[in-house]
């Protein structure tokens, strides 16, 4: 058995120790407090890991809208990449950036049939 990298015979030392220590009128007490402490810290750890985590994916987002317009310009001519955003030249099938099976534009003008 390992806990937290503590093998059995050393965390009962570790026990042994603080009921010496602490006496065993207040080990429950500073037992409990000691659970709430590193409980507050799990969920504050968490917290700041999360946190984290969404701000990287906005910065990953921004910077991606980023640079699909400067690599379009304003204009909706060419295929683009849809991994990278890159702007590709006319008749290009991959990106020459990342790789990345390229997507054709919308059409932006719409033909009227009429009969």
């Amino acid at each position: 058995m390992d806990f937290m990298g503590i093998g059995l015979g050393e965390l009962l030392l570790i026990l042994v120790l603080a009921l010496v220590v602490i006496g065993p009128e207040r080990l429950p007490e500073v037992a409990s407090q000691l659970g709430r402490a590193v409980a507050d810290l799990r969920r504050q750890a968490n917290q700041l890991s999360e946190e984290f985590q969404q701000s990287l994916q906005l910065a990953a987002e921004e910077r991606k809208q980023q640079r699909l317009a400067a690599t379009t310009g304003g204009a909706a001519s060419g295929p683009y990449c849809a991994q990278c955003g890159a702007r590709s030249l006319e008749g290009a099938r991959y990106c020459s950036q990342c790789g990345h099976r390229l997507v054709e534009p919308p059409a932006t003008t719409s033909s009227v049939g009429g009969s």
